[in-house]
């Protein structure tokens, strides 16, 4: 049984805007002339370059989350020694804002009772996918994590399936991969061979579903579909 990670165990309260908005606030003396919407325009298209150089291999991980405000101070003409406590204190407020969903441990205890192997695999930065997992608790919860940019690939790249299922030790046709993304979580499972569920807990995916790929909006539906409550 493997489960991606934001929006499928762990959910986000607030919106990654305004948590960088509030992020300039607390540095916005240091940062005149420099306003909030212009550092926001300008972070975000950093950022999002910078992201991409993490999948293609260009950059570490680490890297490339820390020159998102390098970066973004330097257009800016501003002091970028800033970068580093502006990271820390953006990427707590981000931590801070996740909550695991409901009935998410109580899901997952109920799988791992079932004697199934449980495996978490995520996109994202090592670095901050990891602090997520540790700070709700799931590394005790599951037998193993995967996140995309130690595996060297992004869902739905096969080949972070494939690794996964070289985790577990189970053929494809064994695994149920659980997700909220119908392309990058569910099409690459399907595609990958495995069985797939789609959960949907803010009902943003109407169309999504069927074909064989049931769609839950809350994991206790999960463990209804499986016979295990």
């Amino acid at each position: 049984m493997l489960f991606d990670l934001d929006g499928t165990l762990i959910e986000h309260t607030r919106q990654i805007e305004d948590l960088c908005r509030e992020t300039f606030d607390v540095f916005a003396e240091r940062l005149a002339p420099a306003t909030q919407e212009k550092f926001w325009d300008t972070f975000w298209v950093k950022n999002h370059d910078l992201w991409y150089m993490a999948v293609d291999g260009v950059l570490a991980g680490d890297v490339a989350r820390l020159y998102s405000f390098v970066n973004t101070l330097r257009a800016l003409k501003v002091d970028d020694r800033l970068a580093e406590p502006m990271l820390q204190d953006w990427e707590d407020r981000i931590i801070a804002a996740t909550r695991l969903f409901d009935d998410a441990l109580t899901a997952v205890g109920r799988l791992s009772s079932a004697g199934l192997k449980l495996g978490i695999v995520t996109n994202g930065f090592t670095t901050m996918q990891s602090r997520k997992i540790r700070h709700h608790g799931l590394d005790r919860q599951v037998d193993f994590v995967l996140i995309s940019e130690e595996a060297g690939a992004y869902k739905p790249d096969r080949a972070l399936f494939d690794l996964a299922l070289a985790r577990a030790g189970v053929a494809a046709q064994q695994a149920l991969f659980v997700g909220d993304t119908p392309s990058a979580d569910i099409e690459g499972a399907c595609n990958a061979g495995l069985h797939a569920v789609l959960i949907d807990a803010r009902d943003i995916w109407p169309e999504a579903g069927g074909k064989g790929v049931p769609k839950i909006h809350r994991l206790a539906e999960l463990l209804l579909l499986l016979g295990l409550e």
